[in-house]
């Protein structure tokens, strides 16, 4: 068999194993994120089945499989069923990830979905900034060890962008959109790792005091498998 059969028969049979791959992953992923200020602490059903119990301010759950498809979701006051707080289905696309978030403030409290797929890069750290802080304007994240360069330019709230960058020790401030200040919040002492995947959630309120006050909530990207089936 000369080379180039060779390299035909090499390219064909790595296009058959990631086709298969791709046909055999039948799952999309969801994780649920606690982001509304003055919400009590809630018990999260999918499909009837509880997968989250006692979720309070500024949680995060990893991502959990569950088959592609409808699933209605359910949020209620934790220990308390019959206090249905938000009730939505949505219609989940395999090999997705889906983070659902409860955000507002409790009066106008709702359900905001977000996607994303699982692309990832061997050399960078992917960074997910998600802006979940009610009444907060439109928002920059500055490098500060880069001169101040901008990661993230002009985020709205209820919004959220993937970035790639080199892999690094997160010294972020956080100002207003096209401002270097006030700065809002300074995120740092955390550090990516290239070929990982990492979320910032801003969430609380600019007025708010004690635990309601804004804040950045960092989580690494993680699969929990069988995390959603149910407790």
């Amino acid at each position: 068999m000369n080379q180039k059969m060779v390299f035909a028969a090499l390219s064909a049979l790595t296009l058959g194993v990631l086709a298969s791959a791709q046909m055999m992953d039948k799952s999309a992923y969801v994780r649920v994120v606690h982001a509304s200020p003055d919400a009590p602490a809630v018990d999260v059903f999918l499909d009837g089945k509880q997968t989250v119990d006692g979720a309070v301010f500024k949680a995060v759950t990893s991502y959990g499989d569950v088959p592609a498809g409808k699933h209605s979701v359910l949020v209620t006051v934790h220990g308390d069923l019959k206090k249905e707080v938000l009730k939505q289905e949505f219609d989940l696309k395999a090999g997705m990830y889906y983070t659902v978030a409860a955000t507002g403030l409790l009066k106008d409290i709702k359900l905001t979905a977000f996607s994303a797929s699982s692309m990832m890069s061997k050399s960078k750290a992917k960074i997910n900034v998600y802006h979940l802080s009610p009444g907060s304007p439109n928002v920059d994240a500055l490098a500060v060890d880069m001169k101040n360069a901008k990661i993230v330019s002009n985020l709205a709230y209820g919004k959220m962008v993937t970035k790639l960058v080199n892999p690094m020790g997160v010294n972020l401030n956080i100002v207003p959109a096209g401002k270097m200040t006030p700065v809002v919040k300074n995120l740092s002492g955390v550090s990516i790792a290239a070929g990982k995947s990492y979320s910032i959630f801003a969430m609380g309120t600019l007025d708010g005091k004690d635990a309601m006050a804004f804040d950045l909530v960092v989580a690494q990207d993680k699969v929990a498998m069988g995390s959603m089936k149910g407790k």
